[in-house]
């Protein structure tokens, strides 16, 4: 989505409001596409996790995996999201390997989310760009501010095992 509309559009959300039911999603451009309030070009809706395609692409291929349940951000997410990250890196994948065909390259395939607070709509989505090679705006996809699935996956890890910790103590 173009940063000017999305800004134009987004709403800032209590901490404490990061994890709550679908039925209470924030009034920002993805709650009102979820609603069928907004336009998208729709990829896929498994009834979990919902595909569309960037409206502002930084590449030829530039979808969009949000969950219908709403989530601020990656670093709002529990070590009980670990299934979540896996299944929303699985389906961009699929997603963007669908689309090339044949010729994939997963070298090609520039996959993660925003970190906070480098993001325009509070909301948890999973950028899949392709290829990279022809990305655009690279300074919003730094390793700062753009984290893979792998780096999420492994900060839930390192929640988890400190959260045992100190349980066990």
């Amino acid at each position: 989505l173009g940063a000017a509309a999305v800004d134009k559009l987004s709403i800032n959300v209590p901490a404490e409001a990061a994890h709550i039911s679908s039925g209470e999603d924030p009034n920002n451009i993805f709650g009102r596409i979820l609603r069928g309030e907004a336009p998208a070009k729709v990829l896929d809706d498994d009834g979990e996790l919902f595909s569309f395609e960037d409206k502002n692409p930084a590449s030829t291929i530039h979808y969009l995996v949000i969950p219908r349940r709403f989530i601020l951000d990656a670093s709002t997410l529990q070590p009980s999201d670990v299934s979540l990250v896996r299944r929303m890196a699985q389906k961009a994948r699929g997603l963007v390997r669908a689309s090339v065909g044949a010729d994939f390259d997963e070298q090609q395939l520039a996959i993660g989310f925003h970190w906070p607070p480098w993001y325009s709509v509070p909301w948890l989505h999973l950028h899949a760009i392709y290829p990279r090679s022809a990305m655009r705006r690279r300074w919003k996809y730094t390793r700062v501010s753009f984290k893979s699935p792998s780096y999420v996956l492994n900060r839930l890890e390192l929640v988890r095992c400190s959260g045992s910790r100190q349980a066990s103590q």
